[in-house]
């Protein structure tokens, strides 16, 4: 049975105040259309993760929606520090969130964990770092040392993740779910296996076929999809391999903007309340920025080199 949707419906369907998102995108390919969807219907008390974030958490915690995160680090890469994140923590700006932080290498072993079904899964490198001095909302429960059953020395267990749902976006699913990516995966394959169900946005849908014939780059299976939303230009301005590069411009934009409240309350007018779907965004973007700009994002046509399947 075909799943395919709108993303205002995926997300008017799936995603709930209070609930825990795991949102893919480890430097790239992070779900914008569905991130700005979940602004426009004004969630709110969301529980949201992803190691390495960036400006796509940014943009959540400062438009109010997050209550908590679970966190490794949020950056703007380039261009600095979170401005909204750094608000909402000094100044209480829109609310001050609650933040559980874990290094970048054992948050992605926590959703690994919850996607293999197992309750915890041991790490090494937290261990002397002040990440084990400071607890948040997770209390005795952000980690637990005990003694290896094997050899007595002390080892650091942290607990398996299990988000309510897991939003991604990849290059290509077919109508059913079965998601294919291809460059950096980062937790993106854990992170979605880890959840409860899961809302595909992919730059095509292709027909079952097509993802047979390269079963390898499937990461998520149909079975564990509740919503697949065919958006190209999704993940603008982060970057999609074989489809479009980063836009540094934009990311720039987007720092210049969020340095003020009021700034950053126009840049949520412009490109997230003013309109009213990724189509719009698409066009107010060529619009803004005139065709050559969106056309000098497209990725160059190279195939990868050819394998066999047969036997």
């Amino acid at each position: 049975m075909s799943k395919v949707t709108t993303m205002k419906q995926a997300i008017e369907a799936h995603v709930h105040d209070g609930d825990f998102v795991y949102i893919g995108g480890y430097i790239c390919r992070p779900p914008f259309a569905a991130i700005h969807e979940i602004i426009r219907q004004r969630r709110k008390d969301l529980t949201i993760t992803r190691s390495n974030a960036t400006d796509d958490f940014d943009l959540l915690i400062g438009a109010g929606v997050v209550k908590r995160f679970i966190a490794s680090f949020l950056s703007l890469g380039f261009y600095g520090l979170g401005r909204c994140y750094r608000r909402s923590i000094e100044k209480g700006i829109p609310h001050k969130i609650e933040v559980e932080e874990y290094s970048n290498l054992s948050l992605p072993m926590m959703l690994m964990a919850g996607a293999m079904g197992m309750p915890f899964v041991p790490v090494k490198d937290m261990v002397g770092t002040d990440m084990m001095k400071v607890k948040s909302f997770m209390g005795d429960g952000k980690y637990k040392v005990i003694d290896s059953p094997f050899d007595g020395t002390p080892t650091l267990l942290v607990p398996a993740l299990n988000p309510d749902v897991g939003i991604i976006h990849v290059q290509q699913a077919d109508e059913n779910g079965n998601a294919q990516m291809w460059g950096i995966g980062g937790d993106c394959k854990h992170g979605a296996n880890a959840s409860k169900k899961v809302i595909v946005s992919c730059e095509r849908i292709v027909s079952r076929e097509v993802i047979g014939k390269d079963p390898s780059r499937t990461i998520v299976p149909g079975f564990k999809v509740a919503a697949v939303v065919e958006e190209p230009f999704g993940a603008h301005p982060g970057y999609t391999p074989g489809f479009y590069d980063v836009d540094f411009p934009f990311g720039s934009l987007y720092q210049q903007a969020s340095n003020t409240v009021e700034g950053f309350e126009a840049f949520l007018e412009e490109w997230v309340f003013g309109l009213e779907d990724r189509a719009a965004y698409t066009q107010h973007y060529v619009e803004r920025f005139g065709y050559a700009a969106f056309k000098g994002l497209q990725a160059g046509f190279d195939y990868g080199y050819p394998v066999s399947y047969s036997y």
